[in-house]
């Protein structure tokens, strides 16, 4: 038969301590004591969150920057491309030192730019609906 483990030498303390830790409120919050009193547990002030104008906001979107900005946001779209197409956007967007997303939005553009009046009579065309 196996000989049965003792436990009662082992260090518990450091388990306790970390259920404590994890248990404890947080600033800012009531606590209810065990003899029924509420007791508010001191605030540190926040720092003021950076705000930024709308124009600062529009350069970020142009230079693709608004990762951890906060309020600053592109518009997203997921695509599906074939693996030949995926392939290729790929291989040009590392061959020119770019992200997908650069290459993607570069294409766009020099089609937009190709495309200007057709583009022009479809939002008229929109517009007029």
């Amino acid at each position: 038969m196996a000989k049965k483990k003792d436990f009662t030498n082992v260090n518990t303390n450091p388990v306790y301590n970390t259920i404590a830790d994890a248990t404890a409120p947080l600033p800012g919050q009531i606590e209810i004591t065990s003899s029924g009193e509420t007791v508010e547990t001191v605030t540190e002030p926040r720092k003021p969150r950076k705000g930024y104008t709308q124009a600062e906001k529009d350069l970020f979107a142009e230079n693709l920057q608004t990762a951890g900005r906060k309020g600053c946001k592109l518009p997203r779209i997921n695509l599906a491309f074939s693996p030949q197409v995926y392939d290729y956007v790929k291989t040009m967007a590392r061959a020119q030192g770019i992200t997908l997303t650069e290459f993607c939005n570069k294409i766009m553009q020099q089609h937009m730019e190709e495309h200007k009046a057709t583009y022009q009579k479809a939002v008229e065309f929109r517009n007029s609906l």
